[in-house]
């Protein structure tokens, strides 16, 4: 393994003039300095410089300064990403000590990579040396620099400082590179560096800067302990849509990119309309075909599906991220064609208004009424990417849009476009969604639109559509944006049920033991099933939900009656809560696997390959081959463009994966003896 040489040497000085300009309290520090080329000596702009305990970051400006505040004395760790120098990978972290009242400073050095060094992903930042002694022009930049990003910071609607503290975990994101190497005591000192290990596919570079959770896998639980499984609905797939481009771009996802139950719900299973209620439920079973000693039941839910002419009138908001990130790889231009489609379905009942966000959060189209297309285009065209990220100031100001231009008896919605990525104010997910929760009791829901690869903060947009009573989407092309925007424009803007929750009783004397595939943050605590003030999914208008299980039979097969689904939710409107409930009958369900419905057996694939790239326990006996021999004969069974879609990304997955099973765990005749307690 080859190793890269790094200069590293920082200066932690008074600067009084910069110190008093911008420290606001006593305790206050900075760091500051310049980012310029190792081999021009060119200042770099656009580089995006951030503190990793804070995530308060800034961006260099047209002569590469840099100037961030910090709350308190002490060490921080610096991190630095640019478009166009990319990435540092493997290397320590820098540290940079910060002393009451004073200011650190760092000058950094990139350079950038040649093509075959981004192929073997090696580092590419030369080196970062302490600063020279300023020319009194220098100081001059400086002092402009700091003014300017003060100023800025003091316009974006100041956020207090105590409520910034903490606020960053490893899902909330930011434009940050690989972190720097540590600060050593004196100028001139060299270290090596060991390059990342790095195997590339046959396609582009991995993706930098992606921001997923691992919500953990069920396991199996035995029914004697706990024979409810209960959770909140899940309609999104925004998991199986950013994961087709991974794999289209020859890469693997990483494990916790994996929401299992989306893969499942991104396909059509051909349930059948409800009749009278505003849901059906439909239920299979089957010997599963992975573990003879499993059976697996598939539950599904069909939502009434509407129709145009009867919707309500929408009151939509629109929420776009103009921050500089939304630069890279055309995210706007996307955006915009995207939000076209979308205005292109609204009626002239319908209302539409624009916020837009960066450094600052600023109106760009007051509501008008969806007629009035060429306002509305023109007022999307004038969008355009440059600043950081206040993510909190732009949420802060579209509720206060949709507020205003709320009516009872319409769709409330408010739309965010961004790639996540939140780098001013409080960026957390937690520390954002404390105000969402009144507006969407209110009927204000809000719904996600994620653009961009590299730089994405899928944990942020996933959970603020989750906790805005909204659906969360990924778009990463044109066709993608017409099915979410226009194809599933009613079901998306239309709601039928809040807080849908669903409820599996299973009969001990029959059912030994059961494990749920998915919907691991959607869990829900038995006895808040009923609970009115429990929160659940949302549905639009002819949604579908499904749910596969894995099931441990007793032996005991004289009842019939196996286990009883409940789907309990609360009218749009939530004035009234309804439930109901359908039996799971062993008789009536049950089909060998040859003979089964083939819209069984697409819902058993794609939950089967999504464990398979989780890289779950219970897959190891699966290979990529075994999941192809099921799944081919779907082509003519189900012929359609979704099927011939998962088929194409199993044989991409195949062929990138090293898949291995002589790691995985025992799984004793089917399933884990550790159970969930």
């Amino acid at each position: 393994m080859k190793s890269a040489k790094l200069t590293i040497a920082l200066t932690v000085g008074l600067l009084l003039a910069v110190s008093s300009l911008l420290a606001g309290t006593g305790q206050s520090g900075t760091i500051t300095g310049s980012v310029t080329d190792a081999v021009t000596g060119d200042p770099v702009a656009g580089a995006w410089v951030a503190v990793l305990e804070t995530n308060d970051g800034a961006e260099t400006d047209s002569l590469g300064f840099f100037t961030i505040l910090v709350d308190e004395p002490g060490a921080y760790t610096l991190i630095v990403t640019h478009a166009e120098y990319g990435t540092v990978r493997g290397l320590a972290k820098m540290r940079v000590k910060v002393a009451k009242g004073a200011t650190a400073t760092a000058d950094l050095r990139l350079q950038s990579a040649d093509k075959d060094d981004l192929l073997r992903g090696l580092p590419q930042v030369a080196d970062v040396t302490a600063n020279e002694p300023l020319s009194e022009v220098g100081k001059t930049k400086l002092l402009d620099a700091a003014r300017l990003q003060r100023r800025e910071k003091e316009t974006a609607e100041s956020i207090s400082r105590s409520d910034r503290k903490g606020d960053l975990e490893t899902s909330s994101g930011g434009r940050c590179g690989t972190p720097l190497p540590p600060a050593l005591p004196k100028p001139g000192y060299t270290i090596d560096i060991e390059e990342e290990d790095y195997l590339p596919g046959y396609g582009s570079l991995p993706p930098f800067d992606m921001f997923f959770k691992d919500y953990g896998t069920n396991r199996f639980v035995e029914t004697r302990r706990d024979r409810f499984s209960t959770f909140a609905v899940d309609v999104d797939d925004a998991s199986y849509t950013l994961i087709r481009r991974y794999l289209r771009e020859g890469n693997l996802p990483p494990e916790e990119a994996v929401r299992i139950e989306e893969f499942i719900n991104h396909f059509d299973y051909g349930y059948n309309n409800p009749s009278n209620d505003i849901f059906r439920v439909f239920t299979e079973l089957t010997d599963s075909p992975f573990d003879d000693n499993l059976t697996i039941l598939k539950v599904g839910v069909k939502g009434r599906e509407g129709h145009r002419t009867e919707r309500r009138p929408l009151r939509l908001t629109l929420v776009v991220d103009v921050s500089g990130s939304m630069g890279y790889d055309n995210r706007m231009e996307l955006v915009k064609r995207s939000l076209n489609v979308l205005v292109g379905q609204l009626r002239s009942t319908d209302q539409v208004g624009i916020v837009a966000y960066g450094s600052q959060a600023y109106t760009i189209l007051d509501p008008v009424q969806a007629h009035q297309t060429g306002r509305i285009g023109r007022a999307l065209n004038s969008l355009h990417p440059g600043g950081s990220t206040f993510a909190e100031a732009g949420l802060r100001l579209g509720y206060e849009m949709a507020n205003r231009q709320y009516t009872t008896g319409s769709d409330n919605v408010i739309m965010l476009c961004s790639d996540g990525v939140a780098n001013v104010g409080r960026t957390s997910p937690d520390a954002i969604m404390t105000e969402i929760d009144r507006f969407a009791r209110k009927g204000i829901s809000l719904s996600t639109l994620g653009f961009g690869m590299g730089n994405y903060n899928d944990v942020l947009l996933e959970q603020l559509a989750q906790k805005g009573n909204g659906r969360y989407a990924y778009i990463n092309s044109d066709e993608e944006a017409r099915k979410a925007l226009a194809q599933d424009f009613l079901s998306n803007t239309q709601m039928l049920a809040r807080d849908v929750k669903i409820q599996v009783a299973f009969d001990p004397k029959v059912v030994k033991a059961y494990r749920l595939i998915g919907y691991e943050n959607r869990d829900v605590a038995d006895h808040r099933f009923r609970d009115n003030r429990q929160d659940g999914g949302e549905v639009g208008a002819g949604h579908e939900i499904t749910a596969l299980y894995e099931l441990v039979m007793s032996g005991q097969k004289r009842k019939n009656d196996i286990a009883t689904v409940h789907v309990r939710w609360k009218t749009s409107d939530e004035r009234r809560v309804s439930e109901t409930d359908h039996k799971v009958n062993l008789r009536r369900d049950h089909q060998n696997l040859d003979r089964s419905r083939p819209e069984l057996r697409l819902a058993v694939v794609a939950g089967r390959f999504a464990e398979m790239l989780k890289g779950t326990a219970y897959t190891n006996e699966t290979s990529y081959r075994d999941l192809l021999r099921l799944a081919e004969p779907l082509q003519a069974e189900l012929p359609s463009e979704e099927t011939d879609e998962l088929i194409e990304l199993i044989r991409l997955a195949q062929g990138l994966s090293s898949y291995h099973t002589d790691w995985r765990e025992d799984v004793p005749y089917g399933y884990n003896s550790n159970y969930k307690r």
